[in-house]
């Protein structure tokens, strides 16, 4: 295969006919749209092709096993990206650990420890990790104590020399490396399964600086997470071992499969929730998740946490990563602030979402474009010059996360657990700073995500409103709105109100939902506050929508002009399909009269289409196919690679023409030498799908959303004048003035029938009942009727 085949006529025919065998015939371009049919097809003959092979009954043996080693190739593939994923994800998690605390100090015993590690042994005891012995703060390095002013002061720069260091180097790397290391990738990871081709997105060597640059750019302390470029980072892996085998490797549908499965281990590693991650790949980001995909999907999320686990990033030795515990449970009165919390989760993720685009698009559009590296800088120092000052700013955000979902043992002496309004106001101030600064933080050229500053944000404002209500609640304990406490001394848990904002807060700012509450549940394994959450992401979502209902990785999508047909919202249309194609001319090719010379100069001097319809003729205009034109353009370049590239080499799109041009031939030999002809058939599509100029765009959309298609041709058969005749004829025939009457059938009559050629792949047509819901198809033969399918 992928060589030469020369099919000759006969003996003495003159003709040498050039079909090449393509190489690669599922490859796309950068930013092509890929052919969901025709890949799905390709798959069929594959699996055929597999099933056919050592038929003899001599080896039946083999036949087994070749088709059983078929059939396990995508179990391989998605262990091992559910294996990588979870091996990198314990890296990064070991990597950000360390990084975050050489903002503050080092272990002087072990450097390499980080402080959670070094102070172990201490951690039992009051106050254990910050009088640890063994780490040792930047200011004593100096022989200045830390708790004093100078301390404090010396401090205060190393985090901040520190922070700006970290985020210019994940800028760099990104910058010198793999621009499409930037962001959360989860964008692009929803355009490429929606059928977009992106090169260089999921390459090793952006792989490699996702990982790094995710380090950095997250131990800098700029609002941002290393959750959602997990995804990102298994969709590299699944790019990585799809080259295992041809059928993926060939195919980028197939391929696609891997993608959701790998998007799926991406959120299980995140959040150690594998339930929650195949959920998130079916709700968010997958375009087509067949049944056999989500089985693939749940044992891939289910490995990459498996790994996690064994390597014990957390030094848990637990999946969860915010384990919490709640001793009391929630009473109805709690109902209203946990309302009120969603609709502040909702509000604030539109607002958020309006200004961030905003945002990005002044930063495309304006010099800033110019100068990442020192944009970065800036908010890293802006950062980090904010975020010292409060305590629940400073530190590693997952922690922060963490002690404001805890819920306070007796005697606790923490800030939290001994709460006044200055608290309350750091909490308020926390979340209102993170929130702007996020703001700008999204966007920039570094692996940043957002699960974690927008649960950081939620959770801030749901600490502060819960320490509110147990204030009141203590100050009035004998009101009726307190009846259900039983004069209980602590009735509220302020932890339980952060767990709740954090949670409408995400799904103000992604939409999120069923996954959502999945994920959260999973992340804290609290199960009996399951409704609450339930209800704060639903009143959060319904707030947000009411502003836009586009969550913030789709805004990002339209904001980098990707094409991408959301499939999970309903759309309608009023117009047809005359009404919404172009009205300029078409450019089309004939079957005869090509040649090598003229399809090139066609492909230099006509690019405003991006295919071709072929045609009998242009005065008949009988359509024959269509091809595209990057496939018209990789058949040039591979009969150029073949050594048959002559300018007045013929080309042809029909075997019959073939036949015939060899008839000719032979009548007319130069000399004895062989004519070479290139036969087109391979690049060219003979069955495209067809509609009338009257057919409801609303079918036509479903075409494109629910077969995955590249293309529809709009073929005009004739406008039936047969009521304007009859009216005609029947002014000029009146007899004794009586009217004659006449019935219009049309109302009662499907004038836009699905069509489909007799060579159509049996394939597609079922896919047209199945997902289309059709009654019948035509199969109709370059415009004469042949036979009808029926659904029953």
């Amino acid at each position: 295969e992928g060589m030469e085949e020369r099919v000759l006529v006969d003996d003495d025919s003159t003709i040498d006919v050039r079909p090449p065998l393509l190489q690669d015939p599922a490859y796309y371009d950068d930013f092509d749209t890929i052919d969901w049919l025709r890949d799905s097809t390709r798959d069929r003959k594959l699996r055929s092709k597999v099933d056919r092979q050592n038929a003899s009954k001599h080896v039946r043996i083999m036949r087994k096993l070749s088709q059983a080693f078929y059939a396990v190739q995508a179990w391989i593939i998605v262990a091992l990206i559910g294996l990588l994923t979870g091996l990198l994800a314990a890296a990064i998690d070991v990597g950000v650990d360390w990084f975050t605390d050489i903002r503050f100090g080092w272990c002087k015993a072990n450097f390499w420890q980080s402080s959670q590690v070094c102070c172990r042994e201490f951690a039992d005891e009051e106050d254990g990790e910050q009088f640890c012995p063994k780490y040792q703060q930047w200011s004593q390095l100096f022989g200045v104590d830390a708790v004093s002013k100078g301390g404090y002061a010396l401090n205060y720069f190393f985090y901040i020399l520190i922070s700006i260091i970290f985020a210019s180097m994940a800028a760099l790397f990104v910058k010198a490396f793999a621009r499409w290391a930037a962001g959360s990738g989860i964008p692009e990871t929803k355009t490429i399964l929606g059928g977009f081709v992106i090169r260089g997105f999921a390459s090793p060597n952006t792989l490699l600086v996702k990982c790094i640059g995710l380090i950095f750019s997250v131990s800098s302390g700029l609002n941002l997470g290393k959750e959602g470029p997990l995804v990102h980072v298994g969709v590299c892996c699944a790019e990585l071992f799809s080259k295992l085998f041809s059928k993926y490797r060939l195919n980028e549908a197939k391929k696609r499969e891997l993608f959701s499965a790998a998007a799926a281990a991406g959120v299980s590693v995140a959040f150690g929730a594998p339930i929650g991650g195949v959920l998130f790949s079916l709700e968010e980001v997958s375009y087509y998740f067949p049944h056999k995909t989500l089985w693939r999907s749940f044992f891939c999320a289910a490995v990459a946490a498996v790994t996690l686990m064994y390597m014990n990033p957390f030094h848990t030795g637990k999946l969860v990563i915010f384990q919490v515990q709640y001793t009391h449970t929630w009473v109805t009165i709690e109902l209203i602030p946990f309302l009120l919390l969603a609709i502040i989760g909702g509000l604030i993720g539109s607002f958020f979402i309006k200004l961030n685009i905003k945002m990005c698009h002044y930063r495309k559009t304006s010099w800033l474009q110019k100068y990442p590296i020192q944009e970065v800088m800036f908010i890293a120092a802006l950062t980090s010059l904010i975020s010292y000052l409060n305590p629940y700013m400073r530190g590693n955000s997952g922690e922060i996360i963490g002690s404001l979902f805890d819920e306070c043992d007796p005697g606790e002496k923490t800030l939290l657990c001994n709460p006044d309004y200055k608290v309350v106001l750091w909490l308020l101030m926390g979340g209102v700073m993170r929130f702007t600064l996020t703001i700008f933080t999204f966007g920039t050229k570094v692996p940043a995500g957002l699960f974690i500053p927008s649960l950081a944000i939620g959770a801030s404002f749901g600490r502060a409103l819960g320490i509110g209500m147990s204030m009141l609640q203590q100050a009035y304990p004998d009101s009726f709105l307190f009846y259900e406490c039983n004069q209980a001394s602590e009735c509220f848990t302020p932890g339980v109100y952060a767990l709740v904002g954090a949670a409408a807060s995400l799904a103000g700012f992604t939409r999120m939902t069923v996954s959502l509450v999945v994920i959260i549940f999973e992340l804290t394994g609290e199960l009996s506050y399951i409704l609450p959450i339930i209800i704060a992401v639903m009143v959060s979502k319904w707030v947000a929508d009411a502003f836009g209902r586009e969550g913030i990785y789709d805004m990002h999508i339209l904001l980098n002009g990707y094409p991408f047909l959301e499939n999970k919202r309903e759309y309608r249309f009023t117009s047809t399909a005359y009404e919404v194609m172009g009205q300029e001319p078409i450019d089309f090719l004939p079957v005869e009269g090509n040649t090598i010379s003229s399809l090139n100069s066609k492909l230099r001097e006509e690019k405003r289409f991006t295919g071709y319809p072929v045609v009998n003729s242009d005065q008949s205009m009988q359509l024959v196919g269509f091809i595209s034109r990057i496939e018209l353009r990789q058949a040039l370049d591979q009969f150029k690679e073949m050594g048959s590239s002559e300018d007045d080499t013929p080309c042809f799109f029909r075997q019959q023409d073939i036949n015939e041009f060899s008839l000719r031939s032979q009548s007319t030999r130069v000399f004895g030498k062989k004519k070479l002809l290139q036969d087109m058939r391979p690049w060219m599509d003979e069955t495209p799908v067809q509609v009338q100029p009257t057919t409801d765009t609303n079918l036509i959309f479903d075409m494109f959303k629910k077969l995955g298609l590249r293309y529809v041709l709009v073929v005009d058969r004739g406008d039936n004048q047969d009521i304007n005749e009859f009216s005609l004829r029947s002014q000029s025939t009146r007899v004794f003035g009586k009217k004659k009457l006449l019935q219009d059938m049309r109302p009662w009559m499907d004038e836009t029938p699905v069509q489909v050629q007799p060579t159509t792949d049996t394939n597609l047509i079922f896919d047209m009942f199945k997902k289309l819901g059709l009654r019948y198809v035509l199969v109709v033969d370059r415009g004469s009727t042949n036979f009808k399918l029926n659904s029953s």
